[in-house]
C-alpha cells in the first residue's frame, strides 16, 4: 500500500467514531429524509460505511460503499473495493449496521439485510434512523491539496485529507532513510499546503495525535496560533466602519474549492472581518485568499486578495469573528472603497467623485489659488487646462486622484495627488474658500487618511509622496517643515530647495568659449551613481529614489503606459553634461499636458548639478538650449538643486520652491504628527 492509498478516505475506515446513543443532540430521521439524503449522496459520489461483525469470531469490519439511486426501502450500495471470487467469505459476517456523515453530523441506520457479495450489498431500510452530532467541529474534505510537513530539517510529503479551522489530518509517507522517529510530538512542526499552482497555507503546528505505520502515518495537527500579522503592527491603523446592511463577502476556498458566503461585520481601508460559525469555522489564521468578492450590491462587487490574521470566538457566542488583511486589490477599486468609507464618515467629503468643472474653476479662482501672475502664465492654454481638467475630473483616470469637501455642491476645500513618478504620488492643488479654514484642514486629514490606508498596498504605487511649495507660503512651511523636524530622519521625511526660472532657448551663441570639450548625451547608469554620491553628502534624502533618478529605475516606462492607457501624455528623458569626460550635471527633461500642475512643475526640466566648477553661467544656459533644441520646447520651467550653485554663478531665479517627500514606511511617525497638528487646530 502506497501514499495514493493511504491519502484516500475511501480506502479504510479510520477515525470512524461508534455513533453516540446517548447523545442529546441527537434526532430521528424518517425513511423519507433518509432517501434523500442517500441520494444526496450518490449525486456527490460520497460513500457511506458499512459495519460487519464475524459470525464466529465477533471481530468487526467497516467497509465502504457506494450508494446507488435509491426510490423506496430497497438500497443497494457497490463495494468501493471488490473482493472477487470472495462472496463466501463476506456471507459470514452478519451486518450491524451503516453509517454516514456530512463531516459533523453522523446518521447510524439499522437495516435488515437483504444480500450480500464480493461486488455489493443489498439492505432494506428502517423507518427511522438517528441523526447526531458526532463531532464538535465539522470536517471538510480535500481534493488535491499537497501537504509538506518540516520536522527537525526533514522534510515529509504527503496529502491533506480531511480538515477545520481547528484541526487539520494528513497523511504522510517516510521515505527511506527517513522515520517518522524523527518527529518529535512535543515540538511543533512546519505545515505547507499547497494545490496544483499555488501555496495556500503555511503555519506552525503542534501534533495532537497519530497513527503507528512504519512508512505511512496519519497524524492530526493543531495551528499554534490564532494570530498571523502580515504587517508590522501601527499605532495609526485604519478606521474601521460598521456599514448597514452588512456587506456580503464571497470567494472560493483554497482548499475545499467550495463557494464560501459570510456576512462582513466590519470593514476599513486595509481589511476587513467576517463573521462564521464556530462548530463550522473554515478559515485558517495565515491563509491566503484569492478573488474574494465584497458585495455592494447583488450585482456590484469589489474584488481583491486577502490573508486571515486572527480569530477570536465572540462572547457568549457560537460565533467567530474573522479578520482579513487586503493583499492586493485593483487601485480604482479601492478607491472606491475608501471613498464609500469615507462618506460614511463623512457625508460632506468626497473621493475622485464626478466634479462640475464650472463649479471647480470658480473654486480656484474665488480662493485665490489662481492668483493674477499665475493666470497670466496660463491664459495663453486656457482651452487645454479646460480640457486636461476636465478628463481629470469626470473620467476618474487611474494617475490621479481628488479630495473634495463640499456643501449643496459648493466646493469648500481641495486636495489632489498626481502619479508623477513609478512610485511617488505627488500632493498639489491644496486650497479652501475664506471663512472655511476647517475644510481644508479636513480635506488634508483625508488624504492623509487615504494614503495611510493605502501605501502598503504594491500596486498602488504609494511609496513615496512627494509636494512643491513656495518658501513665502505660510502654511505649508508650518505644517511640512514641523513634520521634517518632528520626523528628525532625512530616510523618512525630506526637504530640498530647487531654484526655480522661466527659461527661453536662445540662438546658439557663436562667442562661447567652450574652455574644454563639452558634452550633452543620454544618462548612464554610471553618472546616476555619481548623482547619489554628490545627493548623499550635501543632504541624504529621498529625492532620488522618489523621482526614479537611481541606477535601478532606468528603463522603466510602466508609468508612461498608464499616462496613455488614461489619455495623457508623460515623458521622462535624461541627459547629462560632461566636461573632458568628467559629470557636471544630470538634465531630467519632463514633458506632460499642459495643466497637470497648475505652476506646470510636472512640464519642466530639471536640474541635477553634481560638479559647479567650471560650469558658468554662460555654459548652463547654452546646455539647456541645446537640451530644448533637442526636445523642441522653447519655453519652459527650469528647476535646479542645489540653490547654492546658482547663487555661486550669479544666475539670477525668480523664486524658491520646497520639494518635500515622505516614505511610507514611516508613514506612522508622520500620522501621528499630523493627529497632533489637527488637535491643536482643533478639527479632530
Amino acid at each position: 500500500m502506497g501514499l495514493e492509498d493511504i491519502a484516500n478516505p475511501t480506502q479504510t475506515a479510520r477515525n470512524v467514531h461508534p455513533f453516540p446513543i446517548t447523545s442529546l443532540r441527537q434526532q430521528r430521521v424518517s425513511l423519507s429524509q433518509l432517501i434523500n439524503k442517500l441520494n444526496r449522496l450518490n449525486f456527490n459520489e460520497e460513500p457511506v460505511i458499512f459495519n460487519l461483525k464475524h459470525r464466529k469470531h465477533g471481530h468487526t469490519i467497516s467497509m465502504h460503499a457506494h450508494p446507488r439511486p435509491c426510490m423506496d426501502a430497497e438500497l443497494e450500495c457497490n463495494w468501493l473495493e471488490e473482493e472477487e471470487g470472495n462472496d463466501q467469505r463476506l456471507q459470514s459476517y452478519d451486518l450491524t449496521n451503516f453509517t454516514m456523515t456530512d463531516g459533523q453530523k453522523l446518521i447510524q441506520v439499522e437495516p435488515s439485510l437483504v444480500s450480500i457479495n464480493a461486488r455489493q450489498i443489498t439492505v432494506r431500510l428502517p423507518e427511522e434512523s438517528l441523526e447526531a452530532r458526532a463531532r464538535t467541529f465539522k470536517r471538510y474534505k480535500c481534493p488535491d491539496i499537497k501537504a509538506k510537513v518540516v520536522a527537525n530539517s526533514a522534510i515529509y510529503q504527503g496529502r491533506l485529507l480531511d480538515f477545520n479551522a481547528f484541526y487539520l489530518r494528513v497523511a504522510l509517507q517516510a521515505d527511506s532513510p527517513q522515520t517518522f522517529d524523527w518527529i518529535n510530538g512535543n515540538i511543533p512542526i512546519n505545515l505547507t499546503l499547497a494545490d496544483k499552482s499555488r501555496v495556500v497555507y503555511v503555519g506552525d503546528c503542534t501534533i495532537v495525535r497519530h497513527t503507528n505505520g512504519r512508512t505511512q502515518r496519519e497524524y492530526v495537527l493543531k495551528p499554534s496560533r490564532n494570530q498571523f500579522p502580515r504587517f508590522q503592527a501601527r499605532e495609526h491603523r485604519s478606521e474601521r466602519r460598521d456599514l448597514l446592511p452588512n456587506l456580503n463577502v464571497a470567494f472560493t476556498h483554497p482548499i475545499t474549492r467550495k463557494t464560501i458566503s459570510l456576512k462582513m461585520v466590519d470593514i476599513s481601508g486595509a481589511g476587513f472581518a467576517l463573521i462564521e460559525p464556530y462548530a463550522e469555522a473554515i478559515l485558517l489564521p495565515g491563509m491566503i485568499l484569492e478573488d474574494v468578492g465584497i458585495y455592494l450590491t447583488s450585482r456590484s462587487k469589489l474584488s481583491c486578495t486577502a490573508q486571515v490574521i486572527h480569530r477570536a470566538q465572540l462572547p457568549d457566542s457560537d460565533l467567530v469573528k474573522v479578520g482579513l488583511a487586503l493583499l492586493d486589490i485593483d487601485p480604482m477599486e479601492h478607491m472606491e472603497l475608501v471613498s464609500l468609507l469615507q462618506q460614511a464618515k463623512d457625508p460632506g467629503t468626497y473621493v475622485s467623485n464626478r466634479v462640475d468643472t464650472d463649479a471647480l474653476w470658480d473654486f480656484f479662482f474665488e480662493t485665490g489659488f489662481i492668483y493674477p501672475q499665475k493666470y497670466a502664465s496660463m491664459v495663453d492654454h486656457k482651452d487645454e487646462f479646460k480640457e486636461t481638467y476636465a478628463k481629470l475630473y469626470t473620467q476618474h483616470p487611474k494617475i490621479a486622484r481628488h479630495f473634495i469637501h463640499m456643501e449643496h455642491n459648493r466646493i469648500l476645500g481641495h486636495f489632489a495627488m498626481l502619479r508623477l513618478y513609478e512610485k511617488t504620488w505627488c500632493l498639489h492643488h491644496h486650497a479652501a474658500l475664506g471663512g472655511y479654514r476647517k475644510s481644508g484642514l479636513l480635506v488634508l486629514d483625508r488624504i492623509c487618511e487615504f494614503i495611510n490606508d493605502t501605501h502598503f498596498i504594491d500596486s498602488a504605487n504609494t511609496q513615496y509622496t512627494t509636494g512643491f511649495y513656495r518658501t513665502n507660503n505660510k502654511f505649508p512651511v508650518k505644517f511640512y517643515g514641523g513634520a521634517t523636524e518632528y520626523m528628525n530622519n532625512p530616510k523618512a521625511c525630506s526637504i530640498d530647495d530647487f531654484a526655480y526660472l522661466k527659461f527661453e532657448m536662445a540662438p546658439t551663441d557663436d562667442d562661447w568659449d567652450t574652455e574644454g570639450r563639452w558634452e550633452l548625451t543620454a544618462t548612464r547608469k554610471g553618472d546616476l551613481v555619481d548623482l547619489r554620491g554628490f545627493y548623499e553628502k550635501i543632504s541624504g534624502g529621498l529625492m532620488l529614489d522618489a523621482f526614479d533618478l537611481t541606477p535601478e529605475s532606468m528603463g522603466t516606462s510602466s508609468l508612461s503606459e498608464e499616462y496613455a492607457n488614461s489619455g495623457f501624455k508623460r515623458e521622462v528623458h535624461l541627459m547629462s553634461i560632461r566636461k573632458n569626460g568628467e559629470l557636471k550635471a544630470v538634465l531630467a527633461i519632463n514633458k506632460t499636458d499642459i495643466g497637470l500642475n497648475f505652476s506646470d512643475l510636472t512640464n519642466a526640466l530639471q536640474v541635477f548639478v553634481v560638479d559647479g566648477c567650471g560650469f558658468k553661467q554662460k555654459d548652463f544656459k547654452f546646455m539647456l538650449s541645446l537640451a530644448a533644441l533637442k526636445y523642441q520646447i522653447k519655453k519652459f520651467p527650469v528647476m535646479v538643486f542645489p540653490t547654492t550653485y546658482m547663487t555661486n554663478n550669479n544666475i539670477p531665479f525668480e523664486k524658491t520652491y520646497r520639494c518635500n517627500i515622505i516614505s511610507s514606511q514611516s508613514w506612522d511617525d508622520y500620522m501621528r504628527y499630523l493627529r497632533s497638528f489637527l488637535k491643536r487646530a482643533r478639527v479632530r
